[in-house]
């Protein structure tokens, strides 16, 4: 069975490479806490007898080699990197436990035929630059120039980022789309509380909701703040306005199928007495039917050029990042199942609302995704919290189904 202690001295060293943070963890990639974490997870796959490599990206794996050098991989992890001021559960864990799983597969004299590589994956967050960026460029989706075109909010590229974090800049190597891979496994906390709420140990993901952000540019007159209503071009109530019924024809015709949100929103010339003539802001949409997301981008041409015609505005929009739903492989869900089983643990299948680097994996290869309770579904912030028990039966339970996959 995995060792717990030995999972919690995991998760608690890494959390505490962070920048300074209000009560939680700040770990952004290629930034020198992040490097920090990275050293210590390459120190520990090495002590578990793990071949390391970082790729030009930064992506680290940890290889333990099969019997049968051309038999396809098993690969299991998540990412490294947090959003400002996270818990340290979010992706930390599925590194752990899948590292935990190599642990257990060496200490039992468990000898596999396909090679099984841990991740510890970058940028899946979108705190710096866009979200699920490693595990895109692994899977070709990204491309060489947009090192150069993608910037942070500091407008450093993303080139120069990972250059000033020591790497060369060059991602030769980085793309494994075409690799021979059985498995992508990945466990995460559920950031959610339906497991809690049913009392149950895990969940089995049926199906990853995809996403789609926006930025959304809205723009105006600025004039004084006595200017009649009648009379503005006020880009703040345009946007308000946007927001409000793109809202509205989510939570009434789409739900449950869709989520929308405004995390982000900047105003021009932020002013108490001025009328905003321009206003920046975000919009997230998630759902686990892509036809869905066709619609949405419908709507929006339709409540922009209203909104343009009622407030005398300009309203532009541009997708910022789209990775689509994926389905889990029914064969590995199958193993998950058998495994959890045979421990005598209790599950429950379920979707997963957020996104995360296995459903990019899942362009090319079988991914399943395994979820672990979140208390109170709390999430990216500092209140976050999974009891350690949770970690140490995902880690007996990925054991469990590594070892199937090898076998079938």
């Amino acid at each position: 069975m995995a060792n717990k202690n030995r999972m919690i001295k995991d998760l608690e060293t890494v959390r505490d490479f962070s920048a300074p943070a209000d009560g939680g963890t700040t770990r952004l990639t290629y930034t020198p806490e992040y490097r920090q974490a990275a050293d210590y997870v390459i120190a520990q796959m090495q002590a578990a007898g793990l071949e390391t490599r970082e790729d030009g990206l930064g992506n680290i794996f940890g290889l333990r080699r099969g019997n049968n050098p051309d038999a396809p991989k098993i690969i299991s992890g998540s990412h490294l990197d947090t959003v400002k001021n996270a818990g340290y559960f979010d992706g930390q864990a599925g590194i752990f436990c899948a590292l935990e799983a190599a642990r257990m597969l060496e200490e039992n004299n468990i000898q596999l035929e396909s090679d099984f590589e841990v991740a510890a994956l970058v940028m899946e967050e979108g705190a710096r630059y866009p979200n699920v960026t490693g595990s895109k460029y692994i899977m070709g989706v990204n491309t060489d120039e947009m090192l150069d075109r993608l910037v942070d909010d500091d407008g450093i590229t993303l080139r120069q980022a990972i250059q000033n974090y020591g790497l060369s800049g060059d991602i030769t190597g980085v793309c494994r789309k075409d690799e021979k891979v059985k498995a992508f496994l990945e466990l995460h906390i559920e950031q959610n509380a339906k497991l809690e709420r049913a009392g149950k140990d895990v969940g089995i993901v049926d199906t990853i909701w995809g996403g789609r952000w926006f930025n959304v540019t809205v723009n105006g007159v600025t004039d004084h703040a006595s200017t009649p209503m009648e009379e503005r071009q006020d880009a703040m109530l345009a946007a308000a306005a946007f927001i409000h019924r793109m809202g509205n024809f989510i939570s009434g015709e789409f739900a449950p199928k869709a989520t929308m949100t405004v995390g982000r929103m900047n105003l021009r010339p932020d002013q108490i007495n001025a009328i905003a003539n321009q206003a920046k802001f975000t919009i997230d949409f998630r759902s686990g039917y892509e036809a869905n997301f066709d619609d949405i981008d419908a709507r929006m041409a339709i409540e922009a050029a209203q909104v343009e015609k009622e407030y005398r505005v300009k309203v532009e929009y541009s997708v910022y990042s789209y990775t689509p739903p994926c389905p889990n492989s029914l064969d590995i869900v199958s193993y998950l199942e058998e495994s959890v089983q045979e421990l005598g643990y209790s599950s429950m299948h379920l979707d997963s609302r957020a996104g995360h680097d296995a459903m990019v994996f899942g362009i090319h290869w079988p991914i399943a995704m395994l979820f672990i309770p979140s208390h109170l579904g709390l999430t990216h912030c500092p209140d976050e919290w999974t009891d350690y028990e949770y970690v140490a039966k995902g880690a007996d339970i990925l054991y469990e189904t590594i070892k199937k996959i090898d076998a079938r």
